[in-house]
Protein backbone atom coordinates (compact mmCIF):
# COMPACT_ATOMS: atom_id res chain seq x y z
CA UNK A 1 0.00 0.00 0.00
CA UNK A 2 1.17 3.50 -0.51
CA UNK A 3 1.18 6.46 1.82
CA UNK A 4 2.27 7.42 5.17
CA UNK A 5 2.43 5.19 7.76
CA UNK A 6 -1.12 7.10 9.20
CA UNK A 7 -3.03 5.72 5.84
CA UNK A 8 -1.68 2.24 6.95
CA UNK A 9 -3.61 2.84 10.36
CA UNK A 10 -6.68 4.49 8.36
CA UNK A 11 -7.01 1.78 6.02
CA UNK A 12 -6.59 -0.74 8.83
CA UNK A 13 -9.33 0.74 11.19
CA UNK A 14 -12.41 0.97 8.32
CA UNK A 15 -11.26 -2.44 7.51
CA UNK A 16 -12.28 -3.45 10.74
CA UNK A 17 -15.44 -1.23 11.37
CA UNK A 18 -17.38 -3.71 12.21
CA UNK A 19 -15.50 -5.65 14.18
CA UNK A 20 -14.29 -3.02 16.54
CA UNK A 21 -10.59 -1.27 16.59
CA UNK A 22 -7.60 -3.08 15.55
CA UNK A 23 -4.18 -2.77 16.86
CA UNK A 24 -1.56 -1.53 13.77
CA UNK A 25 0.39 -4.14 12.55
CA UNK A 26 3.11 -1.82 10.87
CA UNK A 27 5.42 -1.52 13.93
CA UNK A 28 6.70 2.10 14.99
CA UNK A 29 10.62 3.23 13.76
CA UNK A 30 12.84 2.59 16.65
CA UNK A 31 12.63 4.14 19.88
CA UNK A 32 13.64 7.87 20.04
CA UNK A 33 17.54 7.42 21.30
CA UNK A 34 18.28 9.09 24.75
CA UNK A 35 19.04 12.37 22.85
CA UNK A 36 15.40 12.81 21.62
CA UNK A 37 14.61 12.99 25.61
CA UNK A 38 11.90 15.74 26.64
CA UNK A 39 14.10 18.89 27.24
CA UNK A 40 12.72 22.03 27.33
CA UNK A 41 15.53 23.94 25.81
CA UNK A 42 15.42 22.09 22.75
CA UNK A 43 12.70 24.33 21.05
CA UNK A 44 14.66 27.35 21.11
CA UNK A 45 17.58 25.33 18.84
CA UNK A 46 14.91 23.55 16.82
CA UNK A 47 15.43 24.51 13.38
CA UNK A 48 12.63 21.67 12.26
CA UNK A 49 9.81 19.78 14.10
CA UNK A 50 8.49 16.39 12.58
CA UNK A 51 6.16 14.02 12.94
CA UNK A 52 6.85 10.26 13.50
CA UNK A 53 5.18 7.23 14.96
CA UNK A 54 7.58 8.17 18.11
CA UNK A 55 5.85 11.68 18.75
CA UNK A 56 7.00 15.01 18.13
CA UNK A 57 10.65 15.48 17.45
CA UNK A 58 12.73 18.81 17.57
CA UNK A 59 15.70 18.45 15.34
CA UNK A 60 18.33 21.20 14.37
CA UNK A 61 19.60 22.79 11.97
CA UNK A 62 21.65 19.82 10.64
CA UNK A 63 18.87 17.37 10.99
CA UNK A 64 20.00 15.97 14.48
CA UNK A 65 17.24 15.12 17.04
CA UNK A 66 17.66 17.44 20.14
CA UNK A 67 14.66 16.85 22.15
CA UNK A 68 11.08 15.98 22.06
CA UNK A 69 8.78 18.92 21.63
CA UNK A 70 6.31 17.74 23.70
CA UNK A 71 5.05 15.10 25.85
CA UNK A 72 2.30 12.87 24.40
CA UNK A 73 -0.09 10.36 25.88
CA UNK A 74 1.15 7.17 25.14
CA UNK A 75 0.10 4.35 22.59
CA UNK A 76 -0.49 7.30 20.42
CA UNK A 77 1.51 8.59 17.00
CA UNK A 78 1.53 11.95 15.62
CA UNK A 79 1.27 12.78 11.51
CA UNK A 80 0.30 15.81 9.57
CA UNK A 81 1.82 18.48 11.44
CA UNK A 82 1.73 21.90 10.17
CA UNK A 83 3.01 25.49 10.97
CA UNK A 84 0.48 28.54 11.82
CA UNK A 85 1.25 31.59 9.73
CA UNK A 86 2.59 33.24 12.69
CA UNK A 87 4.95 30.70 13.59
CA UNK A 88 3.80 30.47 17.08
CA UNK A 89 2.04 27.26 16.73
CA UNK A 90 1.94 23.71 15.27
CA UNK A 91 -1.77 21.78 14.34
CA UNK A 92 -1.01 17.88 14.09
CA UNK A 93 -2.82 14.95 14.56
CA UNK A 94 -2.56 12.31 17.22
CA UNK A 95 -4.04 7.97 16.96
CA UNK A 96 -4.67 6.69 19.80
CA UNK A 97 -4.29 2.81 19.61
CA UNK A 98 -4.92 2.60 22.81
CA UNK A 99 -8.02 -0.46 23.66
CA UNK A 100 -9.46 2.51 26.08
CA UNK A 101 -8.88 5.63 24.10
CA UNK A 102 -11.61 7.84 24.22
CA UNK A 103 -14.08 7.13 21.36
CA UNK A 104 -12.25 4.14 20.39
CA UNK A 105 -10.11 4.00 17.90
CA UNK A 106 -9.47 6.74 15.66
CA UNK A 107 -7.51 10.27 15.64
CA UNK A 108 -7.47 13.75 17.02
CA UNK A 109 -6.35 17.05 16.23
CA UNK A 110 -4.27 19.05 18.56
CA UNK A 111 -2.19 22.13 18.95
CA UNK A 112 1.08 22.80 20.62
CA UNK A 113 2.62 26.08 20.83
CA UNK A 114 6.32 25.99 19.05
CA UNK A 115 8.11 25.98 21.88
CA UNK A 116 6.20 22.67 23.48
CA UNK A 117 3.75 24.26 25.97
CA UNK A 118 0.30 24.75 25.47
CA UNK A 119 -0.46 21.45 23.88
CA UNK A 120 -4.59 21.32 23.61
CA UNK A 121 -7.46 19.05 21.72
CA UNK A 122 -9.13 21.18 19.20
CA UNK A 123 -11.06 18.22 17.05
CA UNK A 124 -12.25 15.22 18.95
CA UNK A 125 -13.21 11.73 17.19
CA UNK A 126 -16.77 11.25 18.13
CA UNK A 127 -17.01 7.76 17.49
CA UNK A 128 -15.20 4.80 17.42
CA UNK A 129 -13.41 4.89 13.50
CA UNK A 130 -13.24 8.37 12.63
CA UNK A 131 -10.50 9.95 11.87
CA UNK A 132 -8.93 13.03 11.09
CA UNK A 133 -6.45 14.25 8.94
CA UNK A 134 -3.87 17.41 6.82
CA UNK A 135 -4.64 19.95 9.15
CA UNK A 136 -4.23 23.43 6.96
CA UNK A 137 -4.31 26.65 8.16
CA UNK A 138 -5.45 29.08 6.16
CA UNK A 139 -3.01 32.52 5.32
CA UNK A 140 -4.66 34.24 8.24
CA UNK A 141 -4.38 31.75 10.47
CA UNK A 142 -8.25 31.85 11.63
CA UNK A 143 -9.21 28.83 9.86
CA UNK A 144 -8.19 25.26 9.67
CA UNK A 145 -9.26 22.98 7.10
CA UNK A 146 -8.65 19.02 7.69
CA UNK A 147 -9.85 15.60 6.29
CA UNK A 148 -12.63 13.88 8.39
CA UNK A 149 -12.80 9.82 7.29
CA UNK A 150 -15.51 7.77 8.80
CA UNK A 151 -16.59 4.28 8.41
CA UNK A 152 -20.75 4.04 8.06
CA UNK A 153 -23.40 2.03 6.96
CA UNK A 154 -25.09 2.12 3.75
CA UNK A 155 -27.57 -0.27 2.66
CA UNK A 156 -26.31 -2.67 5.61
CA UNK A 157 -22.84 -2.52 3.90
CA UNK A 158 -19.97 -0.39 5.26
CA UNK A 159 -18.29 2.25 3.02
CA UNK A 160 -16.48 5.18 3.97
CA UNK A 161 -17.50 8.80 4.33
CA UNK A 162 -14.77 11.11 3.03
CA UNK A 163 -14.89 15.18 3.34
CA UNK A 164 -13.28 18.22 4.23
CA UNK A 165 -13.74 20.38 7.13
CA UNK A 166 -13.27 23.75 8.08
CA UNK A 167 -12.90 24.95 11.58
CA UNK A 168 -13.06 28.67 12.91
CA UNK A 169 -10.83 29.00 15.64
CA UNK A 170 -11.91 32.10 17.08
CA UNK A 171 -15.50 30.79 17.10
CA UNK A 172 -15.52 27.30 16.90
CA UNK A 173 -17.90 26.97 14.44
CA UNK A 174 -16.90 23.95 12.37
CA UNK A 175 -18.79 22.69 9.03
CA UNK A 176 -18.03 20.25 5.92
CA UNK A 177 -17.34 22.26 2.53
CA UNK A 178 -16.71 19.37 0.41
CA UNK A 179 -17.39 15.73 -0.01
CA UNK A 180 -14.83 13.35 -1.14
CA UNK A 181 -11.27 15.39 -0.67
CA UNK A 182 -7.92 15.07 1.75
CA UNK A 183 -4.78 17.03 2.02
CA UNK A 184 -6.01 20.68 1.48
CA UNK A 185 -3.90 23.42 0.88
CA UNK A 186 -4.65 27.24 0.87
CA UNK A 187 -3.28 29.77 -1.27
CA UNK A 188 -1.14 32.41 -0.09
CA UNK A 189 -3.88 35.20 -0.88
CA UNK A 190 -6.55 32.97 1.00
CA UNK A 191 -8.94 32.11 -2.29
CA UNK A 192 -8.52 28.98 -3.49
CA UNK A 193 -8.38 25.65 -1.73
CA UNK A 194 -6.34 23.11 -3.83
CA UNK A 195 -6.62 19.35 -2.22
CA UNK A 196 -6.70 15.31 -3.35
CA UNK A 197 -10.01 14.33 -4.99
CA UNK A 198 -11.17 10.82 -4.08
CA UNK A 199 -13.50 8.12 -5.82
CA UNK A 200 -14.44 5.79 -3.42
CA UNK A 201 -12.30 6.44 -0.91
CA UNK A 202 -9.16 6.23 -3.53
CA UNK A 203 -6.86 8.89 -4.50
CA UNK A 204 -7.84 10.37 -8.31
CA UNK A 205 -5.85 13.53 -9.13
CA UNK A 206 -5.45 17.44 -7.49
CA UNK A 207 -8.80 19.65 -7.50
CA UNK A 208 -8.95 22.89 -6.86
CA UNK A 209 -11.89 24.73 -5.25
CA UNK A 210 -12.85 28.03 -3.77
CA UNK A 211 -12.48 28.08 -0.40
CA UNK A 212 -15.66 27.84 0.85
CA UNK A 213 -15.93 24.60 -0.55
CA UNK A 214 -17.92 25.95 -4.17
CA UNK A 215 -16.71 25.73 -7.61
CA UNK A 216 -14.90 22.28 -6.98
CA UNK A 217 -12.98 21.10 -10.61
CA UNK A 218 -10.08 19.27 -11.41
CA UNK A 219 -6.50 21.22 -11.14
CA UNK A 220 -4.38 20.21 -13.95
CA UNK A 221 -4.94 21.23 -17.13
CA UNK A 222 -2.92 18.96 -18.79
CA UNK A 223 -3.83 15.24 -18.75
CA UNK A 224 -1.03 13.59 -16.81
CA UNK A 225 -2.27 10.87 -14.18
CA UNK A 226 -0.93 9.35 -11.42
CA UNK A 227 -1.08 6.14 -10.14
CA UNK A 228 -0.94 7.77 -6.51
CA UNK A 229 -0.32 11.53 -5.12
CA UNK A 230 -0.59 12.94 -1.80
CA UNK A 231 0.22 16.26 0.43
CA UNK A 232 0.17 19.08 -2.22
CA UNK A 233 1.49 22.48 -1.08
CA UNK A 234 0.81 26.18 -2.19
CA UNK A 235 4.45 27.87 -2.00
CA UNK A 236 4.41 30.47 1.06
CA UNK A 237 4.61 33.32 -1.71
CA UNK A 238 4.42 33.95 -5.66
CA UNK A 239 2.13 31.00 -7.50
CA UNK A 240 3.54 26.97 -7.35
CA UNK A 241 2.10 23.83 -5.87
CA UNK A 242 4.81 21.01 -4.66
CA UNK A 243 3.45 17.64 -4.12
CA UNK A 244 4.29 14.29 -4.01
CA UNK A 245 3.69 11.55 -6.48
CA UNK A 246 3.36 8.21 -8.49
CA UNK A 247 3.21 5.82 -11.13
CA UNK A 248 3.09 9.28 -13.37
CA UNK A 249 1.35 8.50 -16.84
CA UNK A 250 2.26 11.69 -19.76
CA UNK A 251 -0.18 11.86 -22.24
CA UNK A 252 1.73 9.72 -24.85
CA UNK A 253 4.10 7.48 -22.39
CA UNK A 254 4.69 6.63 -18.92
CA UNK A 255 6.94 8.28 -17.42
CA UNK A 256 10.46 6.56 -16.43
CA UNK A 257 11.88 7.51 -12.45
CA UNK A 258 15.09 5.57 -11.51
CA UNK A 259 13.45 5.01 -7.83
CA UNK A 260 10.59 3.06 -6.52
CA UNK A 261 7.60 3.76 -3.77
CA UNK A 262 5.96 0.76 -2.99
CA UNK A 263 4.71 -1.80 -5.90
CA UNK A 264 7.67 -0.54 -7.86
CA UNK A 265 5.96 2.60 -8.74
CA UNK A 266 8.54 5.38 -9.72
CA UNK A 267 7.61 8.12 -6.55
CA UNK A 268 8.67 12.05 -7.42
CA UNK A 269 8.16 15.47 -5.86
CA UNK A 270 6.50 17.53 -8.73
CA UNK A 271 6.04 21.00 -9.10
CA UNK A 272 3.47 22.91 -10.65
CA UNK A 273 2.44 26.35 -11.57
CA UNK A 274 -0.88 27.26 -9.43
CA UNK A 275 -3.04 27.22 -13.12
CA UNK A 276 -2.16 23.70 -13.22
CA UNK A 277 -0.66 24.28 -16.95
CA UNK A 278 2.22 21.88 -16.28
CA UNK A 279 4.05 19.46 -13.70
CA UNK A 280 7.21 19.10 -13.64
CA UNK A 281 9.80 16.49 -11.43
CA UNK A 282 12.05 18.46 -9.70
CA UNK A 283 13.13 15.29 -7.55
CA UNK A 284 12.64 11.66 -6.58
CA UNK A 285 12.36 9.86 -4.28
CA UNK A 286 12.46 6.19 -2.98
CA UNK A 287 9.28 6.78 -1.59
CA UNK A 288 6.17 8.92 -0.62
CA UNK A 289 6.87 12.18 1.25
CA UNK A 290 5.63 15.00 2.88
CA UNK A 291 6.78 17.97 0.97
CA UNK A 292 7.71 21.39 3.21
CA UNK A 293 8.89 24.90 1.49
CA UNK A 294 11.08 26.73 3.67
CA UNK A 295 10.10 29.90 4.99
CA UNK A 296 11.42 31.58 2.31
CA UNK A 297 10.20 29.67 -0.78
CA UNK A 298 13.61 28.54 -2.14
CA UNK A 299 13.37 25.53 -1.17
CA UNK A 300 11.27 21.77 0.16
CA UNK A 301 11.86 19.96 2.50
CA UNK A 302 10.92 16.28 3.56
CA UNK A 303 12.10 13.29 5.77
CA UNK A 304 12.76 10.09 4.67
CA UNK A 305 14.82 7.57 5.28
CA UNK A 306 16.03 8.47 8.61
CA UNK A 307 17.19 11.79 7.71
CA UNK A 308 15.72 15.44 6.28
CA UNK A 309 16.89 16.36 2.76
CA UNK A 310 16.67 20.10 1.45
CA UNK A 311 15.86 20.34 -2.24
CA UNK A 312 16.88 23.99 -4.34
CA UNK A 313 13.95 24.75 -6.43
CA UNK A 314 16.39 26.91 -8.87
CA UNK A 315 18.73 23.97 -9.25
CA UNK A 316 17.22 20.76 -8.39
CA UNK A 317 20.22 20.36 -5.88
CA UNK A 318 19.10 17.97 -2.90
CA UNK A 319 21.23 18.19 0.26
CA UNK A 320 20.89 15.64 3.06
CA UNK A 321 20.87 15.69 6.68
CA UNK A 322 22.57 14.27 9.36
CA UNK A 323 21.19 10.48 9.50
CA UNK A 324 18.83 9.26 12.41
CA UNK A 325 18.06 6.30 14.09
CA UNK A 326 14.95 7.95 15.75
CA UNK A 327 12.93 8.05 12.91
CA UNK A 328 12.77 6.68 9.34
CA UNK A 329 10.33 9.14 7.90
CA UNK A 330 7.21 11.71 9.14
CA UNK A 331 5.48 14.94 8.20
CA UNK A 332 7.70 17.71 8.65
CA UNK A 333 7.77 21.21 10.33
CA UNK A 334 10.32 23.60 8.48
CA UNK A 335 10.95 26.27 12.05
CA UNK A 336 13.77 28.65 10.26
Amino acid sequence: MLGRPALLLLALGFASACQGPVAPSTPPSRAASPAAAPASAASGQAAYVIAVLTGLLALDNDGRVIGRLAELPPQSFASGAMLHPAGRQIAFVLTNTSQGAQNGFGSDIYLVNADGSGLQRIVTHEKENTFYSGPAFDPSGRFLYFQRRSSVLRDGTPVTDDGIERLDLQSGERKPILPDGTDPTISPDGKTLVFVHLIRSQVDTLWVADTDGTSARPFFKVKDRFFYMQTPRFAPAGCQIVFSGAGRTLVNRTSAGSHSAHLGIPSEVYLSPCDGSSITTIGETFDDVTPVWSPDGTRVGFAIGGQVSQLTIATREVKKLAQSDAFSYGDLVWLR
